[in-house]
């Protein structure tokens, strides 16, 4: 009869469960979790406020750029 493997192979997925579930566990009991979330999601949110003021305000001038790289491409192949 062949001995069971109780080596570290063995015995890593119960322990990574065992310590996510703690780590959950104590989470749910401080209750801050649903905090968390909302702080996340203020600071997506301002960063997306951000790069929209950003593309609103430099638009045209990205706009005019190509445009004149275009004509000046444009100009010297023609």
């Amino acid at each position: 009869m062949q001995k069971p493997d109780t080596g570290l192979w063995r015995r890593l997925p119960s322990a990574a469960t065992s310590w996510v579930g703690f780590w959950v566990s104590r989470r749910v009991r401080r209750g801050s979790s649903g905090q968390g979330m909302v702080e996340y999601s203020l600071i997506l949110l301002l960063v997306a406020l951000a790069i929209f003021v950003i593309f609103v305000t430099l638009g045209h001038r990205v706009s005019d750029l190509y445009s004149n790289i275009n004509n000046g491409l444009n100009t010297a192949a023609g």
